[in-house]
């Protein structure tokens, strides 16, 4: 097997016989003394999406002729990660308005489904801040977003997830409809603040 990371080709004496994961392992210990990160691999020339990635780091590592590994700094992962995060975010503000509107109107079954998408985009928006502080190795409870620590400002959006959550379970649609036009605004701000913040903290640990 061939290896290249970030288009320069590894010596020879680098072939790996166990599994691809193992051998992507080494990699990244290597990498790591350099302040790098694995972030991406191709097998064959074929890009290796989130969705194949467990399977394809089960295989064998000589059946692959030429692995390609891409590497990052983590401050530019953190980067990536809060710009995609912000995207999402935008795409759900309305969504959400427009769901408070379908409850309102009573179709309460299109109101839940589409409710249930942005529920999922929320948490993968949550997961995304959480990874990003532990990458950064991010204190919460000294990092300031405005005026209040990181650890307080996270906790807002949070509760009023579960606000939503409880009433989903409970049937209050009103409740639900209330919470979605009044209090969902300031979670928005609040997300983004938070977003802002930690893409910054990223910028200003990147390497020069």
């Amino acid at each position: 097997m061939e290896v290249y990371i970030d288009e320069k080709k590894v010596d020879d004496e680098f072939s790996p016989d166990g599994t691809l994961e193992e051998a992507v392992r080494e990699i990244q210990a290597n990498v790591h003394q350099t302040g790098r990160m694995v972030i991406g691999i191709k097998c064959d020339g074929r890009v290796v999406d989130s969705v194949d990635m467990i399977e394809t780091l089960k295989k064998a590592a000589p059946t692959i002729n030429r692995l390609d590994v891409l590497t990052g700094t983590k401050e530019a992962l953190v980067t990536d990660a809060m710009d995609q995060a912000a995207t999402s975010l935008d795409e759900t503000e309305s969504a959400s308005q427009r769901i408070a509107e379908l409850l309102v109107e009573g179709k309460t079954n299109d109101a839940v489904k589409n409710l249930g998408d942005c529920l999922r985009v929320w948490q993968q928006i949550h997961e995304a801040i959480a990874k990003s502080m532990e990458l950064l190795g991010v204190d919460a409870d000294k990092l300031m977003v405005r005026d209040e620590t990181l650890l307080e400002a996270i906790c807002r959006p949070k509760d009023v997830l579960l606000q939503i959550r409880d009433a989903l379970q409970a049937k209050d649609h009103v409740l639900l409809a209330d919470i979605l036009q009044y209090e969902f605004g300031d979670v928005t701000n609040t997300w983004h603040a938070i977003i802002a913040r930690i893409r910054q903290h990223a910028e200003d640990q990147q390497p020069d």
